[in-house]
């Protein structure tokens, strides 16, 4: 079993110095901690995240499978816009969609 990586590594001369703090001074060590923590894991999540989203290319792409027409993209559209994928103006191109494809 490998030997898991402690979180904070604190030698005798930063244990010392922690020792002699007041209170105060003590809530900002601490914070300095949590700061460092918070800012390396929001950076190791952006890393791991997956690309956004691109809408324009899906529809194209969608577009040149066989068998889909200009109805059946427009539907497509509109569920992916319904479903959260992101678009400038997703609130006005969802109702013009709708408008456009009878209300579906």
């Amino acid at each position: 079993m490998a030997k898991r990586k402690k979180a904070v590594e604190i030698n005798r001369k930063e244990y010392d110095r922690i020792r002699k703090m007041d209170r105060n001074s003590m809530d900002l060590h601490i914070s300095g901690y949590y700061e460092r923590g918070y800012t390396a894991g929001y950076e190791a999540g952006r890393k791991q995240a997956a690309p956004s989203f691109n809408l324009p290319t899906a529809l194209e792409e969608i577009r040149k499978i066989k068998g889909i027409g200009e109805a059946k993209l427009r539907a497509i559209h509109i569920a992916l816009v319904a479903a959260g994928a992101e678009d400038k103006e997703a609130e006005k191109t969802l109702e013009e969609l709708q408008k456009a494809a009878g209300g579906q």
